[in-house]
């Protein structure tokens, strides 16, 4: 009877700080890195993009401590080497954003999301004290946008290896809710509006 009350007892706590390191995860670091992280334009382009025709290319710096993934959009790989950032190739980035975009009847709002089967996104990993350059497309009849990026932060529970050992030993059921929680997303806002310049508005 004492044995029995012992493992119900581990099992519980075991169970219990599972349960504290997921939880507490999804919480920590979104408000203290709004300022940590910024995205800054650099530039318009109209280079051969497989994906889109016209963007502008964007500075996304994390000066935090923590790292962030991105959502490729479309949950394919959007990697495309540029050459027009100096020295060499730097490789860059289509990610999900919201966007607000001026029309002839105001702002209007579009927000790109993940797929709910978390499995089939692609993502690119933003990391502590470094920066990526991603594209934004621009809007198709050269109207003024507004663009944030949507970075999710990597749980802490997901760096620690205590807190990984002791998640499959959660209840199944309590790891199917955990699964379909969706993730806390920082929106990281660009410094201005961008548009079509002249030089690349088509008839």
């Amino acid at each position: 009877m004492k044995s029995r009350l012992k493992v119900a007892i581990i099992v519980a706590a075991v169970g219990l700080i599972a349960v504290i390191c997921v939880l507490s995860a999804r919480m920590v670091g979104y408000n203290s890195q709004v300022s940590q992280v910024s995205l800054t334009f650099q530039r318009y382009s109209d280079f051969v993009d497989p994906y889109v025709r016209d963007v502008a290319f964007l500075w996304l710096t994390n000066a935090s401590n923590e790292s962030f993934l991105l959502t490729m959009t479309g949950n394919s790989n959007t990697m495309v080497a540029d050459s027009g950032f100096g020295r060499g190739f730097r490789m860059t980035w289509m990610v999900n954003c919201e966007f607000r975009d001026q029309t002839p009847d105001g702002w209007t709002n579009l927000v790109q999301r993940p797929s709910p089967a978390r499995g089939s996104n692609r993502y690119v990993t933003l990391q502590p004290h470094s920066e990526i350059v991603v594209r934004v497309p621009l809007q198709p009849d050269g109207l003024n946008r507004k663009v944030a990026v949507l970075c999710e932060p990597v749980a802490r529970w997901q760096q620690s290896p205590t807190c990984m050992r002791l998640l499959p030993m959660l209840p199944l059921p309590l790891l199917k809710q955990l699964a379909k929680k969706q993730p806390v997303l920082l929106k990281v806002w660009c410094d201005r509006e961008f548009s079509h310049p002249p030089a690349i508005i088509r008839e």
